[in-house]
């Protein structure tokens, strides 16, 4: 027995197939328009995107103020220039290379007017013409020798290659202006204060560095051969800058170290007095 649907049956299959097929070029084509719209795309790198924001002028970092840049006490120095560990070597005896060095130092940042050692190419030093040589002194670092024998009462050291700093600003400056750690650390262990009205009426202070060998005097204490006599031994040797002679306190033999008595130029204020 036969059908009459066949022949519609068979519209109706085609119909489908024809609308499978273009539902699925529909979909080919727009699957293909995203894929180029994303490729197209501006895609931010890494470096980009990691990029810091540059500042505006209003929100760059200052550099300190001048008068902010030397504002240390004197501990903190010596840990900045390493000087604890430096002092744990043997440390050499300066040339006239390096005492130039500090001279020509010590002259640009306080100035001529200021200046209280004289010409700097000057061959000179404290000692005048006081024999004398510089070596290390077994437990005490280098020390300075008698190069003659020295009778008791003879004019040994003056001032006048000795630095004086009127404030901390200056002193502090002429460190970091050395440009080196081990030259640095030397003054630090050598300066004094010193009262240059010696204790009468208002102190009148000074950061002192001795910009001779006389820095390598150790200290002998009360028993030191080097030190201040009455003044009366001062008749026709002028004081150099304010600082009192220094005088053999005994016979001093040749070979023999000379010793200073710190406790009689050391101001008692400290360093807390200048603000270190």
């Amino acid at each position: 027995m036969g059908s009459d649907n066949g022949p519609l049956l068979k519209r109706h299959r085609l119909a489908h197939y024809l609308a499978y097929l273009l539902f699925f070029l529909a979909c080919t084509i727009f699957g293909t328009g995203v894929i180029k719209l994303h490729t197209n795309k501006k895609v931010h790198t890494p470096e980009k995107a990691q990029a810091p924001k540059k500042l505006k002028k209003s929100e760059e970092v200052k550099a300190p103020e001048k008068e902010e840049l030397y504002n240390y006490k004197k501990s903190y120095l010596k840990k900045h220039f390493g000087c604890a560990e430096k002092f744990k070597e043997d440390l050499p005896v300066h040339s006239k290379e390096t005492w130039k060095k500090y001279r020509d130092t010590y002259l640009s940042v306080v100035g001529e007017a200021e200046s209280t050692i004289g010409d700097p190419e000057a061959d000179f030093d404290g000692f005048g013409d006081i024999s004398h040589f510089a070596k290390q002194s077994p437990g005490k670092g280098r020390g300075i020798f008698a190069g003659q024998d020295i009778a008791q009462d003879t004019l040994m050291w003056n001032g006048s290659r000795s630095a004086q700093f009127k404030d901390a600003h200056s002193f502090q400056k002429f460190l970091f202006d050395l440009e080196d750690d081990y030259l640095a650390c030397d003054p630090l262990q050598w300066s004094y204060i010193f009262d240059l009205n010696e204790g009468k009426g208002k102190p009148d202070l000074r950061i002192v560095t001795d910009l001779d060998e006389g820095s390598f005097c150790n200290n002998g204490e009360s028993t030191g051969n080097m030190g201040y006599l009455d003044v009366s031994f001062e008749k026709e040797r002028p004081r150099q800058n304010g600082i009192r002679p220094l005088f053999a306190t005994r016979d001093i033999r040749k070979g023999e170290e000379i010793l200073c008595r710190y406790g009689e130029f050391v101001a008692d204020y400290g360093w807390s007095a200048v603000g270190m």
